[in-house]
C-alpha cells in the first residue's frame, strides 16, 4: 500500500426533506464549491426516495461535474456522526482520487481490474456468496460493501441506473485505502466438527446429534427454551487463512429434535468446523473499539480524508442503541471524518458475505 495521501479532504453533504429536490439542494449547499480535482462520489438515499434515485443522482452529477458516482438506497443511512433511520434523506460524499484510478461497474459480468472494490448488491441475487467470491477473484480486488436493506424497490447507481444485481466502483492501488471489519457476536462453548451433514442440514457434531450439542451450548433443556432464544440462535463458521481470528455468522433456520438435526443458512460438509454464537452488546462494543484502535495505529501520522461505513441493521437496532453509537465511536477516534454509508442486510468484506458485522473503509 502506498504511504502517500492523494489530496484534499472529502466533503460530505446531507439533505433531509420529504421533497427530493430540497434534499438534494441541502446536500449541494454543503458540498459546493468543490475543488477542481473532485472526481468521485458516493450517494445513499432513504428507501422512501428509492424511485427518485435516478433524478437525485443526475442532479448531483450535473451540479458537481462528477460522472463517477455510485449509490444505493436503504432503510437506514449513515452520514457523519448521525444515523438516519426511516427518514427521507440524501447523503453524498465526494472527493478526489488519482486520475484513472476508479472504474465503475454496473453488473457482476463487468470485472474491472483493481485492488479495492466498493460493492452494492441486491439480496435476492441467486447464489450471492459465490458470486461475490468469484467477482473478487476475477477483479483481483478486496471488496467492501453490503446488501441493500430496503422496503420496496432496491435501485442502484453506477454512472447510470441498474437493478437486481451487483454494482459499484473498483479502485487501483494508486488510491490508498485502509479497511477493517468488526464482529457483533460472541462464541459460546467449543468449536465443533461436522461429522454428518446433508446440504445445509447438520445431522451430527463431534459424533453426537447436532440438536443435543446446540441445546447444551445454550444451556437449555428443551425446544421450547430454544425458541425463546430464536433471535439469538446462530452459528459461526471459522475462516481459515485469515490474518486474525475471523468467522462468518449464519442463522439457524430450522431445528428437528426427533432427527437430531439443525438447518443453517449455509451449505456444510463433513469435516467443516463451526461454533454456536449469539449477538452480544458488550463484545460488539469491545471489538469495534479494537478495530478502530488498530486502524488508528495503521494510519500512523496520516489522516483519513473520507470514509465509507457498512453495518448490519441488527447492530444499530439492537446493539448500539445507547451512547456511544457506532458512528460516535468512529468520530471519537477520527474527529470530523467525512463519512457516508448504509445499514445492510449482509456486509461484504474481502470476498465474503458476513452478517452482524461492521465494515469501515478509510480513504487516505
Amino acid at each position: 500500500m502506498s504511504e502517500q495521501t492523494t489530496g484534499a479532504q472529502f466533503r460530505l453533504g446531507v439533505g433531509a426533506s420529504e421533497d427530493w429536490r430540497m434534499a438534494v439542494d441541502g446536500c449541494l449547499l454543503q458540498l459546493m464549491p468543490l475543488g477542481e480535482a473532485a472526481n468521485v462520489g458516493f450517494v445513499y438515499v432513504s428507501d422512501r426516495m428509492a424511485e427518485r434515485l435516478p433524478q437525485i443522482l443526475k442532479r448531483l452529477s450535473e451540479a458537481t461535474g462528477i460522472s463517477d458516482m455510485v449509490g444505493a438506497c436503504g432503510y437506514s443511512i449513515a452520514a457523519g456522526d448521525t444515523e438516519y433511520c426511516d427518514e427521507p434523506v440524501v447523503a453524498c460524499l465526494v472527493g478526489a482520487v488519482p486520475e484513472g484510478s476508479a472504474k465503475l461497474f454496473r453488473r457482476p459480468s463487468e470485472r474491472p481490474q483493481g485492488w479495492l472494490g466498493v460493492v452494492h448488491a441486491d439480496p435476492q441475487v441467486p447464489a450471492l456468496p459465490e458470486l461475490i467470491e468469484d467477482f473478487a477473484e476475477a477483479c483481483g480486488a478486496y471488496l467492501v460493501g453490503g446488501l441493500i436493506a430496503a422496503r420496496g424497490p432496491r435501485p442502484q447507481w453506477a454512472g447510470s441506473l441498474t437493478e437486481g444485481g451487483m454494482s459499484g466502483i473498483v479502485f487501483s492501488q494508486a488510491q490508498p485505502v485502509l479497511t477493517a471489519l468488526t464482529q457483533g457476536c460472541s462464541q459460546l462453548g467449543d468449536t465443533h466438527t461436522v461429522t454428518a451433514a446433508d446440504g445445509n442440514i447438520i445431522l451430527q457434531l463431534d459424533g453426537q446429534p447436532a440438536y443435543n450439542v446446540l441445546r447444551d451450548s445454550f444451556s437449555v433443556q428443551s425446544l421450547q427454551d430454544l425458541r425463546k432464544l430464536s433471535n439469538g440462535l446462530m452459528v459461526g463458521l471459522p475462516v481459515s487463512g485469515a490474518d486474525r481470528p475471523d468467522y462468518l455468522v449464519r442463522n439457524i433456520i430450522g431445528i428437528d429434535p426427533q432427527a437430531g438435526g439443525i438447518a443453517i443458512g449455509a451449505m456444510v460438509e463433513e469435516g467443516d468446523q463451526l461454533f454456536f454464537c449469539r449477538r452480544d452488546t458488550d463484545s460488539a462494543a469491545a471489538d469495534m473499539d479494537r478495530m478502530l484502535a488498530d486502524l488508528k495505529r495503521r494510519c500512523g501520522d496520516r489522516m483519513p480524508r473520507g470514509a465509507l461505513w457498512f453495518s448490519c441493521m441488527a447492530r444499530c437496532q439492537d446493539q448500539f442503541v445507547q451512547d456511544p453509537s457506532e458512528l460516535a465511536r468512529i468520530q471519537t477516534v477520527f474527529p470530523d471524518l467525512p463519512l457516508v454509508g448504509m445499514y445492510c442486510g449482509g456486509e461484504i468484506a474481502q470476498s465474503r458475505l458476513y452478517g452482524y458485522t461492521g465494515v469501515l473503509a478509510l480513504f487516505l
